[in-house]
């Protein structure tokens, strides 16, 4: 586990207790994306070591506008008065992994060598949630490197179907 996702967790619990308790947590889900989002801006990572830490929350609320709301602006204050800009991204990526888990729900990575037809997700949407007996989230991704097939990730386990998978394998068997 590294470091950023060690001191992400207890900003990402917090942000989740509280957006259950008041029963927002999409919103936060949505305000924490477009944070991470801010954050990855050029100009504002570099302005998170130049400007003091009121300067910087006056920046992200002008270009946010209406989108933050005042808990947001405050989560916001903790962070960038205790310096923890940087890991914006796995709050918001953890504070997922708690909706989720909240809601019944699995995150699923697909990895493709196409893209998938919306007839395609919904068809392997409704057996992942037949298979793991609960709802799925299809987060779908393209690599061209897996000739065909697909690897598909559920939390720890790994359905590799790719052909990329497969010819590895081969090799491997024939090495043995």
């Amino acid at each position: 586990m590294s470091d950023l996702t060690t001191i992400a967790r207890p900003y990402a619990k917090a942000a989740f207790s509280y957006a259950s308790e008041h029963r927002v947590v999409d919103q936060w889900s949505a305000m924490l994306e477009l944070a991470k989002t801010m954050s990855l801006v050029p100009e504002l990572s570099s302005a998170a070591f130049s400007l003091q830490p009121e300067q910087l929350l006056q920046v992200y609320a002008d270009v946010a506008g209406e989108q933050f709301d005042q808990p947001m602006c405050n989560f916001l204050r903790v962070l960038m008065e205790n310096r923890r800009m940087a890991v914006l991204g796995d709050i918001s990526q953890q504070f997922q992994k708690f909706a989720n888990e909240s809601s019944g729900t699995k995150e699923v990575n697909v990895v493709t060598s196409y893209e998938l037809s919306d007839e395609q997700v919904e068809t392997l949407t409704r057996h992942l949630e037949k298979r793991y007996d609960c709802k799925v989230k299809l987060n779908c991704q393209v690599d061209s490197n897996l000739i065909g097939g697909a690897v598909i990730r559920v939390g720890d386990t790994i359905l590799d179907n790719s052909l990329l998978g497969r010819i590895n394998r081969l090799k491997d068997v024939m090495k043995s």
